[in-house]
């Protein structure tokens, strides 16, 4: 399983890279690297797939990924079409899982050495842990060195402490691609992300990764542990989810901008998806 080369700015020098950013729209492929990797969305929304979770990400969201935990993050497409009043901000720390080996005796990593552990899988902060954690990582970028290293100290320990998280990507995930997959599977969750309230056809998607469809298919089942169609389908009904947001559209116009032409289709996908009608989703809200 070898990584899909992503610099993240770690070496045997320095185990911990800070990255700034500030950008018209987020244009990382899919991929993964041995490193763990915080992310902090201080401004923008779209999608993301991090294993085989597909959800949806907004302004303040709070995640952190361990080691070769495959992802990618994309906004929405109004992102894309030069208007300047949309735009993505992030801070991202990257580390090293051994960070800490030689510095704290084992009985004293163990919170943390936990932590990493659950990142495998991913996880989403939230609550009164989230904004202590986005405080201190929009003073991070401020500092340099010792101080900055401190801080990231700090926030790892506040965060193998918090219960404030719940797992992102399921348990049964095994990252099973290589490098010419990551390739590949990029050009179709780039498409779908961008397209997919639109009809989009097998065949079609297929060509994406130069594939016959019945071998894509097969293909893209054994990587992402789900059907093409049920994929396309969490796209679709994690959209609507937040469209539901708003309580001055109806659940047609939800169900037509989410992709679905018919509204039984719609229903039958967002109760097999999420558990719940749209109504009882939109009253849960």
């Amino acid at each position: 399983m070898k990584p899909l080369f992503i610099d993240t700015g770690i070496t045997d020098q320095q185990l911990v890279h800070i990255k700034k950013v500030d950008t018209s729209y987020l244009n990382k492929p899919f991929h993964f690297h041995p490193n763990c990797e915080l992310v902090y969305i201080q401004e923008g929304y779209g999608k993301r797939v991090i294993g085989d979770n597909v959800s949806t990400f907004n302004e303040g969201d709070l995640v952190l990924m361990g080691p070769n935990l495959p992802h990618i993050w994309t906004n929405d497409d109004v992102f894309y079409k030069g208007d300047k009043h949309y735009h993505s901000r992030a801070v991202v720390v990257y580390f090293s899982p051994a960070l800490l080996d030689p510095i704290l005796q084992p009985q004293a990593l163990a919170p943390v050495v936990a932590l990493i552990k659950k990142s495998m899988r991913g996880l989403v902060f939230t609550g009164r842990t989230q904004d202590t954690i986005a405080q201190a990582l929009s003073l991070i970028t401020e500092e340099d060195g010792l101080p900055q290293f401190i801080r990231v100290l700090s926030i790892l320990h506040e965060l193998s402490l918090s219960r404030e998280m719940r797992y992102i990507s399921s348990n049964k995930f095994v990252n099973t691609y290589n490098e010419r997959d990551t390739d590949r599977i990029n050009g179709v969750y780039q498409f779908l992300m961008q397209h997919f309230k639109q009809d989009i056809h097998l065949e079609e998607v297929a060509n994406i990764a130069h594939m016959a469809p019945t071998a894509f298919c097969r293909f893209f089942k054994q990587r992402t542990q789900k059907t093409f169609s049920h994929f396309l389908n969490e796209l679709r009904v994690r959209h609507a989810c937040e469209l539901l947001n708003n309580p001055e559209k109806t659940i047609s116009e939800i169900s037509y901008e989410s992709g679905y032409h018919n509204l039984t289709n719609f229903n039958k996908f967002f109760k097999e998806i999420t558990g719940l009608s749209p109504s009882q989703f939109r009253k849960k809200l």
